[in-house]
C-alpha cells in the first residue's frame, strides 16, 4: 500500500494550496438541451478563497465580445459568477453546435490559490463540473463515460438528449486528434481525425444515439499543446423513456493521463435502483495500456486487454472498495441519491490529499447534504471543522476493506448543519485526507465531484515560451521539503532557460518527483538597423519587416509594418509573432540642418 490518504465523492469543495486550489483555470462548457429553458440553466462558477484574498477574473480569451468579470474576493470567503443573471449566457457558453470550432472557452485567473466548480443548477438537470486547474491539462486524455444506462427519450422534457465530450484548447495553433471508439455527429468509429484550435477555443463531438452501446467511452485524444476535456451525460436514466424516475445529468471535467493512478479508493454513494433499495452506484475504470490487471480489494478480477477499453465493477452491499491496477488507470464512478444519478472522476490515493481543504455548498433547498473522508489509520480523530455548525469524530470511520487496516473511511449523509454559501475549512492535524460531497434526493436531483488533489506532484505539461521570459514552476506549498533541479529548496521557482528542470518532494514518508521539459518558440527578433541622419525637409522610413501578425510603434501608435517620419527623436516598434511572443528595437532619427547658403562677393 501507498502512504497516503483518501479518494472521495465530493461536491463543492477546495483544497488547501497543494491540492486541486490553483490559480489559473481553463473549462470548456458542457451543451445541455433545454426544455423550454429549464434543463440546461442557470450556469454558475462558484469560487472559494484559502487565508489570502484574491482578484479573481472570468473571461473567453477566443471571444472578445465577452467583457471580463473581475471579482476581489476577501480570505476565507465565497463567491458565484452568475452566468444567467442579468444576462443568460449559455448560448455563448455551451459549446453547441458539435462538430464546429468555436469560441466559448472559459479562463478564470486568480492573484491566489483559490477552488472552482462549474454547476448546471437546473433543478431537474443538475451536476457541478470541478475545475482542476494544472491537473486538467494535459496531451493525452481517455473519455470515461458511463456504459450503463440511456440518455432520455421522453417527451415531456424536450425529447432526444445525448452524450458530449468538448475539448478547449489553451494556446494557439494546437493541433487535437481524436479517435472516437464508437461513431459520433460526422465521424466514424476508429478512425482518427485532427482539429486545429487557438487559444480559448473549443469543440465538442457528441454521440448518434441514446443506447449506453452509442456512448463514446475509452476515445483517445491527443494534442501537441496542453488542452482540458469536459465530459457530460445529458439526462441520464435506466430506460430510454422512463416516467418513474426523473433523468439527471452526469459530468465532470477528466484528468490527463499524466494524472492517471494504480490506487483508488472508492465509496458509494445513496443511488439505489428504480423500485428497489438495491445500489445503482457503477464503477468504470479505464486503461491506457494493454494487459491492465485489476484488483478489487486485493483480489484480481479482470484484465483490461487493450488502450481505451474498461472495466466495470457494481456495487452491492458493501459502502467502500479498494481499487488497484498493475498499470496507471482512470476511475469514473457514477452515483447519486435514490434514483437520480450523478457521476465523477475519482482521484487516485497515491501519496495525494490534503491537511486543510475549504469548501461551499450552494444553496439548493430541499437537498440531502453529505460529506465523505477518508484518510491513514490513526488521523481520524484529528479532525477540525470551522465554523463548528458540525463536528467530524472518529468514531464516524470504519475500516476501508482490502487495505489491511491502514486506511479508514467516513460517509456522513442527510448534514443539517452546513449553511449554504458559506467557507467551511476542515483540516487534519495529523495527516493527509480526502474529502468529497454527495447531495441531493428524488425531486431535486444529485450533484457530484471531487476537489482533491488528483497528483501527488504535478508541475503541469512541457511549456514553450518565448525566449528572454520566465515561466512559473509549482511544486503545491505544504510540502515538508523541496528540491530542485536548480538547487532551490522553496515550494515554486522562476526559471527562464530552456532546459529539463525537475523537483523532489517529501511529504509524509512519500518521495515525489515530477520532471518538466522547457522550450523556446522560435526566437524572431525585430531589426530596425543602424540609426539614420536625414537632412531638414526631408522623410526617412523605418522597416520593422514582414511576417508578424501585429505591429506597434511608439511615438504615434501606428500599427503598420513600416513607419515614415520627418521628425528627429528616438522611435521604437513592438512586434508580435505568430507564437504570441513580442519584440521590440529602437533606432535614432537625426535631422541634419540645410547648409546655410554663403554670399557670393562680385569684384
Amino acid at each position: 500500500m501507498r502512504d497516503f490518504l483518501l479518494l472521495l465523492m465530493g461536491f463543492l469543495i477546495t483544497l488547501n494550496a497543494f491540492s486541486q486550489s490553483d490559480t489559473e483555470f481553463w473549462f470548456a462548457g458542457p451543451e445541455n438541451e433545454s426544455d423550454n429553458g429549464l434543463r440546461d440553466r442557470p450556469l454558475y462558477i462558484r469560487v472559494a478563497t484559502f487565508t489570502s484574498s484574491a482578484t479573481i477574473t472570468l473571461s473567453q480569451p477566443a471571444r472578445p465580445e465577452f467583457t471580463p468579470i473581475t471579482v476581489n474576493v476577501p480570505a476565507n470567503s465565497t463567491y458565484t459568477f452568475d452566468l444567467y443573471n442579468p444576462n443568460d449566457l449559455t448560448e455563448v457558453i455551451e459549446t453547441k453546435p458539435q462538430n464546429q470550432v468555436l469560441n466559448y472557452g472559459l479562463k478564470l485567473t486568480s492573484t491566489s490559490p483559490i477552488t472552482a466548480y462549474y454547476e448546471q443548477s437546473s433543478l431537474s438537470n443538475p451536476d457541478i463540473f470541478t475545475l482542476k486547474g494544472r491537473n486538467a491539462l494535459g496531451t493525452r486524455f481517455i473519455v470515461p463515460f458511463q456504459k450503463t444506462y440511456y440518455n432520455s427519450q421522453r417527451s415531456d422534457i424536450g425529447g432526444t438528449k445525448y452524450s458530449w465530450f468538448v475539448v478547449v484548447a489553451t494556446e494557439d495553433n494546437t493541433h487535437v486528434t481524436i479517435k472516437p471508439t464508437v461513431a459520433i455527429e460526422g465521424h466514424a468509429a476508429n478512425i482518427p481525425f485532427t482539429i486545429t484550435l487557438n487559444k480559448g477555443q473549443t469543440y465538442a463531438c457528441r454521440s448518434i444515439g441514446q443506447s449506453p452501446e452509442e456512448h463514446a467511452a475509452g476515445t483517445l485524444i491527443t494534442s501537441d499543446k496542453p488542452i482540458a476535456v469536459t465530459v457530460n451525460d445529458d439526462s441520464v436514466c435506466q430506460c430510454q423513456s422512463c416516467t418513474n424516475i426523473g433523468p439527471d445529468l452526469i459530468g465532470d471535467q477528466i484528468i490527463s493521463y499524466d494524472v492517471f493512478g494504480k490506487e483508488y479508493i472508492v465509496v458509494k454513494g445513496y443511488f439505489t435502483q428504480s423500485g428497489s433499495s438495491q445500489s445503482a452506484d457503477h464503477v468504470y475504470v479505464f486503461a491506457d495500456s494493454a494487459n491492465t490487471a485489476i484488483s478489487i480489494n486485493g483480489t484480481y478480477v479482470a484484465t483490461i486487454n487493450n488502450s481505451g477499453e474498461f472495466y466495470t465493477y457494481n456495487f452491492g452491499d458493501e459502502n467502500a472498495i479498494y481499487l488497484s491496477a498493475s498499470k496507471p488507470v482512470e476511475v469514473f464512478h457514477m452515483s447519486g441519491y435514490n434514483q437520480q444519478p450523478a457521476g465523477a472522476v475519482i482521484p487516485p490515493i497515491e501519496c495525494t490529499g490534503s491537511n486543510e481543504i475549504v469548501f461551499t455548498r450552494s444553496s439548493v433547498s430541499g437537498s440531502q447534504f453529505g460529506l465523505i473522508l477518508f484518510t491513514r489509520s490513526g488521523n481520524q480523530g484529528s479532525f477540525s471543522v470551522n465554523p463548528s455548525t458540525f463536528s467530524i469524530s472518529a468514531s464516524n470511520f470504519q475500516t476501508v476493506p482490502g487495505t489491511a487496516d491502514e486506511w479508514v473511511y467516513a460517509r456522513l449523509g442527510n448534514m443539517s448543519g452546513v449553511i449554504p454559501n458559506t467557507a467551511y475549512r476542515i483540516s487534519n492535524s495529523s495527516g493527509l485526507f480526502h474529502l468529497g460531497v454527495l447531495y441531493g434526493n428524488s425531486s431535486s436531483n444529485s450533484r457530484y465531484g471531487f476537489f482533491s488533489n488528483f497528483a501527488s506532484v504535478n508541475l503541469g505539461p512541457d511549456r514553450t515560451i518565448c525566449f528572454g521570459d520566465s515561466t512559473y514552476l509549482d511544486a503545491g506549498a505544504g510540502r515538508e521539503s523541496y528540491e530542485w533541479s536548480t538547487g532551490e529548496t522553496t515550494s515554486a521557482i522562476w526559471v527562464k532557460d530552456a532546459d529539463t528542470f525537475w523537483v523532489h518532494v517529501t511529504e509524509n514518508l512519500c518521495n515525489l518527483y515530477d520532471t518538466i521539459v522547457i522550450s523556446y518558440y522560435p526566437n524572431t527578433p525585430v531589426n530596425l538597423g543602424p540609426d539614420v541622419g536625414i537632412c531638414e525637409g526631408q522623410t526617412a522610413t523605418f522597416n520593422a519587416g514582414a511576417g508578424y501578425i501585429n505591429y506597434l510603434w511608439t511615438p504615434g501608435n501606428i500599427q503598420t509594418q513600416t513607419y515614415t517620419t520627418g521628425t528627429a527623436g528616438t522611435y521604437t516598434v513592438t512586434v508580435q509573432d505568430e507564437n504570441g511572443c513580442h519584440y521590440s528595437d529602437t533606432i535614432q532619427l537625426s535631422v541634419h540642418p540645410l547648409p546655410t547658403p554663403k554670399p557670393i562677393k562680385h569684384n
